[in-house]
This record gives C-alpha cells, structure tokens and sequence, in this order.
C-alpha cells in the first residue's frame, strides 16, 4: 500500500508543469545553477547576472582573467538554491526546475512508503493501514484539489495566483517527512541507543529545514523531545523530553549555521571584491511589517495600519530614511523593526484585532481538514481501547509544528507561500485521522457483535452435536468429483486409525458419481473407526468448515481427497510434543521430498510470495495437510471467514496472529499426485489475490484472542440455539 501511494504521489509532482520562482528569485536560481555547473562554487553568480537586488559593490581584481564573482541570494533562505544546484548533477540538465521537481517528488513521496505501516500499528489493525488507499481523494477533497499529503505545492488561488513552488515547497515536504519519520519511530519501543541515533537523524533533518526557511525545523525538532518522552517511563521523563526538546532545537539552529558558515568559506576564496563583504541577511521584521497590510491583498480593503502589502512601497519607505541603505542589509531591516513597534504600539488594540482575523482567516482555510480531524479523533477517543496512547502521542508530534505554522501565517500574510509548516502538520493528522476513522467504524462493538450474532448462529445450528466418548482423532476429507479416489482414500485412512476415531468426508458440489460412491461407503462399512458422511456447500474451505464443526477428535487431520503425501505428514505429525496446536504438512520443508512441474513450481513461489507480502507471515507452506488441536480448530471453525481455497491460509494466519507457533514438518508427495492434472486455474489465482487482500483486512481480528471455550461449552450453546429455534417454531 505505502508502494501504490507512494508511486502516484511520485508520478503526480514530475508530471505538473514547470512551477517557475517569481521573476528577482527566478533569475538568481538560474544564475546560481549555472555559475555553480561552470565553476563548483556555490551560491555564486557573474556580476550584473541574476536578480538586481543583490548586486553588491564589487570591482575588478587588477591583473586578474577570471570573471569575477559575487555572494547570490544572500537576501533570501538559501536552502532551495543549494537543493537545485546538487540535483543537476543527478538530472544534467541546464534547467534548475527539472533537479527542483525531481526532488520534490521524492520528498513528497518517501514518506507515504511507510506511513500505512504506522497508521496499522496505531491502531493494531491492518485495515486501518490499508485505509490510506483512499488518502489522495481525502486530500483532494479537503484540501483545495491537490491529492499530494503534507504540502501546498502546485497549488494556487485569487490570492496567491503563482503556483506554489519548490522554494516553498521543500520546506513543508521536509517538515513532513520528519513527522512522518517520528509517528513512525513512536509505534516502536526503542533502546537508549536508537533514540540517540533516531534524535540525531531527525535533528539533521530539522537543519536543513530551517536552511530551506528559517524556524520551519524548529517543530520537528521540539517534537524529538515528545520521541523522548514516549520512550522514558520513569519519574524523570518530563525532564528527559525537555531536555532533548532544548538541544534538538539547539542544534538544529547550530546545523543552520554550519551550512551557512560552509558555503561562505566555499566562496570566499572565488568573489572577487574591494568593497565591504557581502551584507548579512535580515529579512524578519520586512515580512512582519508587511504582514501589517492585511486584508488587502486577500480583499482589496485597506489596512488599518495603512500599509501596502506591495514590497516596493516598503523600499521607498527605507530609502527615504537612508537612501542608500542596502535591501535585506541589517540597517535595512533595522529601519522595518522601527516601523513596525511604531505602527503597533500607536494602535495595539487595532493590532491584536488584525491579527486575530488572520488567524481566523487562516483556520477558514483549512477548515475542511481541521474538521475532519477533529471528528475523527473524537470519535476514535471514545473508544477506551490502547490505541489512545498513540493517537495522543500523534497529536503531541504534530502540535509543535502546528503552532510553529500558524504563528507564521499570521505574523506575516497569510497565504499559500506560508503555509509549509501548517500543511505538513495537518497533512500527518488527516492521514491518522483516515486510519482511524476506518478502525472506529470497523471495530465498533455493536457492529461486530451483530455480524458476529448472525454468522455464528448459522453454523452453530448446522453442527453436529459430538459423541458423548470424545475421539482421539478425527480426519476431515473434503472431496468434490473425487469418485476414481475417494475410495481408496478412505479404505487407506481406516487401516491406520484405531477403534473410536472418525473419518468425516464433506461432499462439496460433486457433478460425478462421488455422492453414489460414499453412500456405498457409508452403507458397507465394517471398520473399528467411524464414518460420517456430510454435505456441505461449494468451496474447499465450506468443506473444511462443516467438517470440523462436525467434528469432536481431541486432535484433527485437514488432508485432501487423493492422499497427496501418503501417510508421510501423518507419520511427522505423531512425533510433534503434546503441546503443539498447529502443523502443516509442508512443501517448503527443506526435508520434504517434492519434484514438481515447473508450472507448479511457479505457483507455489508466486502464492507464497503473495502470502509473505500481504500477510506478513513466516509460513512456508499454508496449504499443505493440517494437523491442529480440535478445540482450537472448531474454535476457529465458528469465526472463519473464507469459503475456498484460502480457509487453510485463513487458519495458519489466525495461529500467528494469536502467537501460536505453527509447526511445519516434512512430507513426501507421492508420484500420483504430481503427474495428475492440476486443479489450480486461472480463476483460482485471482481469487487468491483477492482472498489475500481480504485475509489482509481482516487479520488483525484474530490478534490477541484466546480461544478458550471447551467442546462442552460448544455444545451448551447449540442446545440453546436448537431450544431457541424449537421455541420458534411452536
């Protein structure tokens, strides 16, 4: 599932257009790109090259060929500048935009690989997991028409017409790839050690966050300490979480620094320059100051403040204070600082008033997802259940981040290019929120019981009460057109039981003689085990079913009509120790003497393949003949879900789901069996695709079960099913 979502959130970013920068910003990436592919300096351009806002003074170097170089985009969060240099050397193009999307698409979709496994362990429940299959029309519908979780990316609107691009983009991908990383490590329990580990990774990642915008790592980093705090279980454990939270801020504003200081010593040595070194970047009260021009650019109405939202006006602000102070320099931002205190203080309650409505405007916007997360946890925390734990800590993991982006959308102008870190955070939530909401509704105790109710009392009125004597073996042989076989499967089987076992054939839509042959049977027997003849439904696994409710063998062998190993399983299978509840008969026994065809051989490689991928389990062969304790197995039995081919699958899956340890042994398959033609068509793969998809589903419901009802218990509640339906009837 991680793969399918992964693979079309991929193919969704590198089939949007070219998402081209606004035109300064754009023409300082190709500058960079291409000054940085000629010479391996980065961050440099040509003078006169790139955007006029950060031409810095600069001269000739006497005597010097070279061309000469200056500091670039120094008056902007360089993160996507270096991002776009480094990828051309994977994309070789002379474009910066094809290296941008190609990593945008694999930020977006790396963390999809793996977050259906964390929403499945939340919630214990595979369905849960599974339920992100539906994850990109969520998104769509609730966020603006864009299927791409955790981001803005392409998006557009009135206010914000140019779509929103890698610039912006990576910052929210990253912040989202590192909380995906974290609800992820959260679902385990960690040693000392790989929380050190895991913090550090994190902590580089939060870096490089803030490289891409400034403070936009600082969530995640606080959200290592919630890993922390998750992991301790001691009366030191807010200590611990704080403690890790301070120093996984620290250092990830520490990695900011390092890149900065690491590109600057880069080119140095290449910039050419008699003038004062390139101005430090301080653009902080720039955008606060301009965040002061709301509503205007969303409704056109004028601020209180009367500021322009229009970043030239503030220009020809500064410059009539310093006229040649340089945009983006300190001086420059200084100046911005001063207007701003001044406008607020003059009017602080015009203030706080402009900065609730964007806060409101910016809850508006993602109303939908807001909404849906709010109605799916709730509903999930109503359910007192161990899954609480999780969905708090998910909360607690995403929150940083949350008010990290909301202080930023409001403190600046709230639109699509500020609002990585609120995108990344929602996106995390609407994702568990999916899960959970699938789990609610699947699990919730009124709607199991009913299914339950339903299913159960049909098959405990079909089963047959057990002899008063409990048999020590009862064999089960499913059989449909087995009348050249039959027979002799069954005469072989009465020879090796002793006196008080049974053999229970179940009839399963014959269309030859098969029935006519069992009733001969059944009318000539004379041998010390005893013989039940049943009926039952089309479907290998129907078959099975009747025949082990039918059943009261303390212990039960499941095999096949036609006796495909001899008595080599049921040799093996005597050997195993009291205890055991579950064996197969296995092909895959590294002991078993099987030759097959080579199209038998396919078969069995693509289904065991099929069961290891969907299933998760270790079993090497599920369809082989089944030894299983017969409590257990009616148990079973009662609950079972499949009708064909897949019950024996179906019952291996719910051993290891319990915990139980399935035993395989080795078999012999006898020479018969294989030159006969095979059973197994077309029709029967896709079914098991589909059997393995439900199986799937549905796995978790055998987890943490302890089937612990007696055959006596079984049979009090058939006679209550019969007196019930007696009642009835009079």
């Amino acid at each position: 599932m991680g793969a399918v979502l992964s693979f079309a959130s991929f193919a969704a970013v590198v089939s949007m257009p070219e998402l081209a920068w606004e035109a300064d910003r754009g023409a300082e990436l190709r500058a960079t790109y291409e000054t940085y592919h000629e010479t391996g300096v980065l961050l440099v351009k040509q003078i006169d090259t790139g955007s006029p806002r950060t031409q810095s003074a600069a001269a000739s170097d006497p005597g010097s060929d070279r061309v000469e170089l200056i500091a670039a985009a120094w008056n902007d969060d360089t993160g996507a500048y270096l991002a776009a240099s480094l990828m051309g050397h994977l994309t070789g193009s002379t474009s910066p935009y094809p290296g941008l999307s190609l990593l945008m698409a694999i930020l977006v979709a790396t963390p999809l690989l793996w977050l259906p496994t964390s929403v499945a362990r939340i919630f214990r429940r595979a369905r849960a997991g599974y339920a992100l299959i539906l994850l990109p029309a969520a998104m769509w519908l609730l966020n603006q028409g864009t299927i791409l979780v955790g981001t803005e990316y392409g998006l557009s609107d009135s206010v914000s017409t140019l779509r929103v691009h890698a610039f912006y983009g990576v910052a929210a991908s990253l912040a989202f790839l590192s909380l995906a990383l974290i609800l992820h490590l959260s679902t385990y329990r960690l040693s000392w050690t790989r929380v050190i580990v895991a913090s550090a990774g994190l902590v580089f990642i939060a870096g490089l966050g803030n490289v891409t915008k400034s403070f936009s790592g600082v969530g995640v980093a606080i959200a290592v300490g919630v890993l922390w705090w998750l992991m301790v279980n001691d009366r030191l454990r807010w200590v611990r979480a704080l403690a890790a939270a301070v120093v996984a801020v620290s250092l990830s504003v520490g990695i900011q620094t390092a890149v900065t200081t690491l590109v600057d010593a880069g080119r140095s040595s290449a910039i050419l320059t008699t003038s004062a070194e390139t101005p430090d970047f301080h653009g902080t009260w720039q955008q606060l100051y301009l965040g002061l021009s709301h509503p205007q650019s969303i409704t056109g109405e004028p601020s209180v403040f009367e500021i322009s939202p229009d970043p030239e006006e503030t220009r020809e602000l500064v410059a009539e204070v310093a006229p040649e102070v340089t945009v983006g320099s300190a001086e420059y931002d200084a100046i911005l600082r001063d207007a701003y205190f001044t406008a607020i203080s003059a009017e602080p309650l015009d203030a706080v008033g402009l900065y609730l409505a964007k806060a409101l405007y910016v809850i508006k916007q993602f109303g939908a997802m807001i909404a849906f997360i709010i109605v799916a946890y709730v509903i999930a925390m109503m359910r007192r259940s161990p899954q609480r734990r999780l969905l708090k800590a998910s909360l607690a993991i995403a929150s940083p981040t949350l008010m990290v982006g909301l202080a930023s959308a409001v403190l600046v102008l709230p639109d699509l290019y500020h609002y990585a870190e609120l995108s990344a955070a929602l996106g995390l939530l609407v994702t568990v929120s999916l899960g959970g909401l699938v789990w609610s509704l699947t699990s919730m105790p009124s709607h199991v019981r009913s299914m339950e109710r339903s299913r159960l009392s049909r098959r405990l009125g079909a089963r047959l009460a057990p002899d008063d004597v409990r048999s020590h073996t009862s064999v089960i042989v499913p059989t449909r057109n087995g009348e050249s076989v039959i027979g002799d499967t069954i005469d072989q089987l009465a020879e090796r039981l002793r006196s008080g076992d049974e053999i229970i054939v179940v009839e399963n839509g014959s269309t030859d003689r098969t029935t006519a042959v069992l009733e001969d049977l059944e009318g000539s027997w004379s041998h010390g085990c005893a013989l039940v003849v049943l009926h039952s439904g089309a479907g290998l696994g129907e078959a099975l079913r009747t025949g082990v409710l039918a059943s009261s063998g303390q212990w039960l062998l499941l095999t096949a009509d036609d006796l495909p190993f001899g008595f080599s399983d049921l040799q093996e299978f005597n050997k195993l120790s009291a205890d055991t509840v579950v064996a197969v008969g296995s092909k895959a026994h590294p002991e078993s003497e099987v030759v097959r065809s080579s199209r038998r051989v396919i078969q069995s490689r693509v289904f065991r393949f099929l069961r290891a991928a969907l299933l998760q389990s270790r079993v090497g062969d599920s369809q082989g003949t089944i030894w299983v304790e017969g409590d257990w197995a009616r148990s079973f039995a009662l609950l079972s879900r499949e009708m064909g081919l897949m019950w024996t699958t179906e019952l291996v899956l719910a051993a290891e789901q319990q915990g139980i340890r399935v035993e395989e042994v080795p078999v012999s398959l006898s020479d018969a069996h294989e030159t006969g033609s095979s059973r197994f068509r077309l029709a029967d793969a896709w079914a098991s695709v589909v059997g393995f998809t439900r199986l799937a589903v549905y796995k978790d419901d055998y987890a943490n079960e302890t089937w612990t009802r007696t055959t006596a218990q079984l049979e009090e509640e058939q006679s209550r099913a019969r007196e019930g339906s007696t009642r009835a009837d009079r």
